[in-house]
């Protein structure tokens, strides 16, 4: 299943993706190198600073914006998760092929009295897994997005790469803080995830195929 996905252009440090659906047209650019000024235009102005956050503790310059025809605001967070995904996953093919990557990465983010931890496996396996500590209430919207819509993205993004990826919100009083440092811990985990492994080179966890 494609999900609409066109890659324009890929390499070891690149990948341009375009999704294109009734209801949205998703373009992004994912790219190493010097840190520059990204391009962020989804139209939701929380769901902008968070991919500010996943460009900043990844390590890749991240363009993206998003087209929509209605501006149904779980369609468009889900559709950028599933598309920048897709950018990150032709990035790791190339990468395991060339020198091998990590495959997996695991981090912890904080932001003032909030905390939280990521784990990413590359292997090809779809699974999104998010939970939240009892302590933490439901908080319902974060700025101008509504919570189970990030939770959308992670699912988004995790289809889009074909990985598992594990989101666990330990400690929070404000929404803002709370999603933060998940952003954060998760950015850097997908960097770990990707970091150059000349030991498994040409594979992930021992199985070839897990991209073909």
């Amino acid at each position: 299943m494609d999900l609409g996905l066109k890659v324009l252009r890929r390499g070891l440090d690149y990948a341009e993706v375009l999704r294109r659906t009734a209801e949205t047209e998703v373009r992004c650019l994912v790219e190493a190198g010097a840190r520059r000024a990204w391009r962020l235009e989804t139209g939701i102005s929380f769901l902008d600073h968070m991919l500010e956050i996943l460009a900043y503790y990844s390590g890749f310059n991240i363009d993206l914006e998003v087209k929509a025809s209605r501006r149904l605001k779980h369609t468009i967070v889900e559709d950028s998760g599933i598309t920048l995904g897709r950018a990150f996953r032709e990035i790791a093919l190339q990468r395991v092929e060339a020198h091998g990557i990590r495959g997996f990465g695991f981090s912890q983010g904080a932001l003032d009295e909030a905390f939280s931890e990521a784990r990413v496996f590359v292997e090809g396996r779809v699974g999104c897994f998010i939970s939240r500590d009892p302590s933490i209430k439901r908080f319902g919207a974060v700025e101008d997005v509504e919570e189970e819509f990030l939770e959308s993205f992670f699912q988004g993004f995790s289809q889009g790469m074909r990985a598992t990826i594990q989101i666990d919100l330990r400690r929070g009083e404000d929404p803002h803080h709370l999603w933060e440092s998940a952003f954060r811990a998760f950015g850097d985990a997908l960097r770990s995830a990707l970091s150059r492994d000349e030991w498994r080179k040409g594979s992930i966890a021992g199985i070839k195929q897990a991209f073909d």
